[in-house]
């Protein structure tokens, strides 16, 4: 899909089409989500601009998400956004022309949406610079908050292990595995948030680095100074994900210590009841229960009996590990 932008961020969408794509004098910003080929050679055509393609924006070699030809600055960072409610990371793509900006992605992002938001009835963009330096704000931001709930959650973890919520010794064992369990997952989900997250930074910082350093004339004095407040976000939200992988590594340790704790229990019964058994089981042995005077030989129906003691044996331990929540 292609969406062109006026400095006023007023949206028009064109629809699939064979024919070549007309660009209006004030249009600012091209936007493609999943372009077809056709798409990348209509907006080609159009804006003069050389367009990755998805296997391009892939690639995370520096020399390869950062390239200047000219005039032309083609850029690419990954970006966290959420599906299902599971966070991914998708590369995106911007291309930054003398009079427009191209951004390429594979999926529909919530930071594009809400700048786009944003920016009606603002006052309008002063060229792609512009536009681009929103974007990267929107998507720091929208980032920020991700990281903010990711925090949130692992408080929330750490005082049901630790504190408030305390692993109660007389719970059944299975609830307990199943707490467990459940603890497991969200700390592994978070430490896939907080690794996206940490290579949305880096591929963000650098993007401005070489914005600042390849960008010539179009950055003035005021977009230098933006670029240095996003990077002091950046830099900032880096330093938060280091404390919260630090948290998530430890969290992880701490969950798969409690579930050793609960395996070590399983296998302390265990063991006691195997010890209890052993003596009965030697003396069982030794004699074999060969005696002369045994009354059972004589019961018309000790063969059924011995049956039902054996059955018995077998369902009576079901019943109570069952009841003491061990299965």
């Amino acid at each position: 899909m292609i969406t062109l932008y006026d400095p006023a961020a007023a949206a028009r969408e064109i629809p699939a089409a064979a024919t070549p794509l007309a660009l209006a004098d004030d249009t600012l910003w091209v936007d493609l989500i999943d372009p077809s080929d056709e798409d990348d050679a209509r907006v080609e055509q159009a804006t003069g601009l050389v367009l990755p393609r998805a296997h391009q924006l892939a690639e995370i070699e520096t020399s390869s998400r950062l390239v200047a030809e000219g005039d032309v600055l083609m850029m690419s960072t990954p970006v966290l956004y959420r599906e299902d409610g599971v966070v991914h990371s998708t590369p995106v793509g911007f291309v930054l022309g003398r009079d427009r900006l191209v951004t390429v992605r594979a999926h529909t992002l919530k930071s594009f949406s809400d700048y786009v938001a944003g920016r009606q009835g603002a006052v309008p963009l002063d060229g792609p610079v512009d536009a681009l330096l929103g974007l990267l704000d929107g998507i720091i931001a929208r980032m920020a908050d991700g990281m903010e709930a990711v925090g949130a959650e692992l408080d929330g973890v750490s005082k049901e292990i630790f504190g408030i919520t305390k692993l109660d010794a007389n719970q059944k064992p299975v609830r307990i595995e199943r707490r467990l369990a459940a603890t497991l997952q969200t700390v592994g989900r978070s430490g896939d948030t907080t690794s996206y997250a940490r290579d949305s930074l880096l591929g963000i910082n650098r993007l401005l680095v070489f914005l600042a350093n390849k960008g010539g004339d179009r950055i003035g004095p005021a977009h230098h100074e933006r670029i240095e407040v996003l990077k002091q976000d950046v830099a900032a939200l880096g330093d938060y994900e280091t404390r919260l992988t630090d948290k998530v590594q430890f969290l992880l340790d701490s969950t798969l210590g409690f579930i050793n704790i609960e395996q070590n229990r399983t296998f302390k019964l265990l063991t006691v009841i195997s010890v209890i058994g052993i003596p009965p089981t030697f003396v069982v042995g030794l004699y074999g229960m060969n005696f002369k005077n045994m009354p059972e030989y004589d019961w018309s129906y000790g063969y059924e009996w011995g049956l039902f003691l054996v059955v018995l044996s077998i369902v009576v331990p079901i019943v109570y590990l069952k009841v003491k929540g061990w299965f």
